[in-house]
């Protein structure tokens, strides 16, 4: 035989794998991508429900205050008297776990709190110069990962 041109054939075996590499990275990016949004569109609708939250706070305070009393109840677990997280929830529409740290009782509105939803939680923080705050929004994403129990049997 002579010399020339030789033309070589891929094999079926590498072409295939060439698809399947390729199809293998377009599922990884797409399900990134749609992880993200899917993230992304709750933290928001978690930040708009904490942000109702707020409003509502303001709201039960003045009942409180209008009744003597006020809103923030360092006593209690979740920082609020007894039934205005209750009220709060349903006045905002939400329902997470609220928890009051910190209120302002000269201005009777909220300094910090933390919003509990699903796996979002919210926290806020009023922060600068009293009459001109700056209000901190902190929005966080976490799962469950995993859950450890100690069992002792009693003898």
């Amino acid at each position: 035989m002579g010399e020339g041109t030789v033309f070589e054939r891929e094999s079926v075996a590498n072409r295939a794998g060439k698809y399947i590499l390729l199809l293998l990275v377009i599922i990884v990016v797409v399900g990134g991508f749609i992880t993200w949004a899917r993230i992304s569109a709750g933290s928001h609708n978690a930040m708009q429900e904490a942000r109702g939250v707020r409003a509502a706070m303001k709201l039960v305070s003045i009942e409180y205050y209008g009744g003597d009393g006020s809103i923030y109840d360092r006593s209690s677990y979740d920082g609020m008297a007894k039934g205005a997280a209750d009220m709060i929830r349903t006045m905002a529409y939400a329902d997470g776990e609220i928890e009051l740290r910190a209120w302002d009782e000269v201005n009777n509105v909220p300094i910090a709190f933390t919003y509990r939803k699903d796996p979002y939680v919210i926290e806020f923080r009023r922060v600068g110069d009293p009459q001109d705050p700056d209000d901190v929004w902190d929005v966080y994403y976490a799962f469950h990962l995993m859950k450890y129990t100690t069992e002792f049997e009693a003898k």
